[in-house]
């Protein structure tokens, strides 16, 4: 049964604190101290949150209601209110840009998955803070996504628009964690689409070795790059592990 604004002035403070429930999800806590407490209960992808609305009377019964139909909104679109209070908070709330939430990214995804962010934080900066950077993460759509991509592999370089591809896609994959989307747009463009790696079976002869060598320490290139170009025909690692 609905609350009323005289049933919830009739509630008396009890030994244990304890709820009473309005319609869809909105709930009143009252209190041992006599205070009251408006929730919204609500699910997302099947898994219960709880988010608070506000204090009583401060928040009437129809203020109370606004508030739990504007984030019922967002749970129609399969957003959680819960989490975007959290961003809200830290000042990552739903209009932050794709510049602004990408630090966070890189900071908390990034940074730990990886010693070595120089390739995706140069691509992060090049290619797609230039295009969509200053777009909010919740209206960036697939055609956006699809131009900085496209752009890449316009220009030869398949493999690169492949990289790009991956960090959009982890990229609007926290941000469907964090609340602030509810698809992501990189999902439209399978990575087969993109680039589709080939194995590499070519090797180099001994005289090809022994030319290409000669023509590195010929050339003008500086000095450490010539060492590190020797040391790769030597020791065989990758480039990185060389870094």
């Amino acid at each position: 049964m609905p609350l009323t604004d005289t049933a919830i002035r009739a509630l008396k403070p009890e030994a244990k604190r304890y709820s009473r429930t309005d319609e869809r999800g909105l709930v009143i806590e009252v209190f041992p101290t006599g205070g009251m407490l408006w929730h919204y209960r609500y699910r997302v992808n099947g898994k219960p949150e709880r988010v608070t609305l506000g204090r009583y009377p401060a928040l009437s019964l129809r203020q109370a209601r606004l508030e739990r139909d504007r984030r019922e909104a967002l749970v129609a679109q399969g957003q959680s209110p819960a989490a975007q209070k959290r961003l809200t908070r830290q000042g990552l709330g739903p209009e932050v840009t794709v510049a602004e939430f990408g630090e966070r990214f890189f900071r908390e995804i990034v940074n730990r998955d990886r010693k070595d962010t120089t390739i995706p934080r140069r691509y992060f900066d090049k290619s797609i803070v230039p295009a969509i950077g200053s777009k909010p993460v919740g209206e960036v759509t697939t055609e956006d996504v699809r131009g900085i991509i496209w752009r890449k592999k316009d220009e030869g370089f398949d493999a690169a628009a492949g990289v790009i591809r991956g960090l959009l896609k982890r990229l609007f994959d926290y941000a469907m964690t964090a609340g602030l989307t509810a698809t992501n747009p990189v999902m439209a463009l399978p990575m087969r689409h993109v680039h589709r790696a080939r194995s590499r079976e070519r090797a180099l002869a001994p005289q090809e070795i022994r030319v290409f060598l000669k023509a590195v320490m010929a050339s003008n290139v500086r000095r450490q790059f010539k060492v590190a170009l020797r040391l790769i025909l030597l020791t065989l690692v990758r480039k990185s592990e060389l870094m």
